[in-house]
């Protein structure tokens, strides 16, 4: 456990401030370096715990898709739409692994439903300002695989119980959240610069919030990437 805990605070402390640093001096290669690694250290406990552990089917698949996004975060920074698909079938195989924990039923289409309505007035707000035309169908799918993906994990935890179902659940939320603050930031931020753009200004403390506000959301993001691996050694062990 120590080891774990020491591991998640090195992802605040150290490759965080790496990645923000090598972003802001425009060397892409190390950035992405420093980007990846907190999502392979989360894929290397999964792999270790399936690997060492008890390991289900539910177990290999969340571990696979941990994996497979931590492929897609570095491909992410080269090709937007292949590392956006690879993203896309790591929620597809967590929804398998949802599946395996705890079978669909009411409760599922009852948070599938309400989720789906939140993301088209999330979408009608932000979407359209960041996507283009050719990325509106894939943006949309992406986002109703987010959906399904909180229909199948939060139900789990008040139906099935356990430790692993509700860390499961907790992993499903965080990565939601970021994937939101993720869209909107974008959008403030673009709207923020073409102010600037307008009024001939650069407003420093502005651009200072911008930056604490893509750190807590990348900090959300790997919150939720260790979350799953830790329901993955949470059955394993």
């Amino acid at each position: 456990m120590p080891w774990l805990i020491a591991g998640y605070v090195s992802i605040w402390l150290v490759w965080m401030p790496l990645h923000s640093r090598a972003k802001h001096e425009g060397k892409r290669a190390l950035s992405t370096v420093w980007k990846v690694i907190p999502t392979l250290m989360a894929a290397g406990v999964a792999l270790y715990s399936c690997l060492t552990g008890l390991a289900d089917t539910a177990a290999w698949l969340m571990c696979a898709g941990i994996c497979l996004g931590a492929v897609a975060d570095a491909v992410l920074e080269y090709r937007f739409k292949l590392g956006g698909f690879l993203f896309f079938s790591a929620h597809c195989l967590y929804i398998a692994a949802f599946l395996r924990l705890c079978p669909p039923g009411r409760a599922t289409v009852i948070v599938l439903l309400v989720a789906i309505g939140l993301a088209f007035l999330f979408l009608g707000r932000y979407g359209a300002r960041i996507m283009g035309a050719a990325l509106r169908v894939g943006g949309s799918m992406y986002a109703l695989t987010l959906c399904a993906l909180l229909a199948v994990a939060l139900p789990a935890p008040f139906i099935q119980g356990g430790l692993r179902e509700t860390l499961g659940a907790v992993g499903a939320g965080l990565f939601v959240l970021s994937d939101a603050l993720l869209c909107r930031n974008s959008v403030v931020h673009r709207m923020a610069r073409a102010r600037e753009a307008e009024n001939g200004t650069v407003d420093l403390r502005a651009e200072r919030r911008r930056a604490v506000v893509e750190r807590l959301t990348l900090g959300c993001y790997y919150t939720a990437q260790a979350t799953l691996a830790l329901s993955v050694v949470a059955y394993a062990v």
